[in-house]
């Protein structure tokens, strides 16, 4: 039987490797999800890594995001309670990990997945788990800019059916951050033209 402080460990090694994966693959860049005609972009913002993990911390989320990453996270610097159980840490991470998976395989728009707490206005799920997005508003609930961020992975196999109906996508783009117009293609539904609504913010080469 293992002890708390492996239990914690095992942990912690699953957040530091969760975090290089998303480091290399997600934080930076922009990602640009189509569906029929309507679109809409997704930012992983590196504050955003911690709501993944399922775990509590007392440091900010930019702290423990770059302790993460540079395999300096202690297990003293995170701590489960009631509404962040050690079990659900458990089941997240494995997930967390595969995140990538959601930008380069072909995947579903959920509209208003219904939570506990919360109604995510889109999220995208691969069925087996999904990640609700929230759109980026300050604190006095004014939109930043189009963006969604990252705020909940959930584990689960009933978000479908909590959810408001969903598209499958047909195309996902993606581009660095420091430029201006998606330059990559990473899913295609080859069976459907490049719609003309997202013309303006993805490169000429593609038409």
């Amino acid at each position: 039987m293992a002890t708390k402080t492996e239990k914690k460990n095992v942990i912690r090694q699953e957040i530091i490797e969760a975090a290089r994966i998303y480091s290399q693959n997600l934080a930076g860049k922009a990602f640009l999800y189509v569906y029929g005609e309507e679109y809409f972009e997704v930012s992983f913002s590196t504050d955003h890594f911690l709501h993944l993990t399922g775990v509590k911390t007392y440091l900010s989320a930019k702290d423990f995001y770059k302790n993460a990453k540079k395999g300096k996270l202690t297990d003293k610097q995170f701590y489960f309670d009631e509404r962040h159980p050690f079990a659900n840490a458990k089941k997240k991470l494995p997930c967390l990990k595969r995140l990538p998976e959601l930008t380069n395989d072909m995947v579903c728009v959920l509209r208003d997945m219904k939570t506990v707490t919360i109604v995510y206005k889109l999220s995208v799920t691969n069925l087996e788990f999904t990640l609700g997005l929230s759109e980026n508003i300050d604190k006095n609930g004014k939109k930043i800019n189009n963006f969604f961020l990252p705020m909940s992975l959930r584990v689960e196999d009933s978000s479908v059916e909590k959810s408001n109906g969903g598209d499958i996508v047909d195309f996902i783009f993606s581009r660095d951050a420091s430029i201006a117009k998606y330059d990559t293609l990473l899913v295609r539904d080859k069976h459907r033209p490049i719609p003309k609504s997202i013309r303006h913010i993805i490169s000429e080469s593609f038409y």
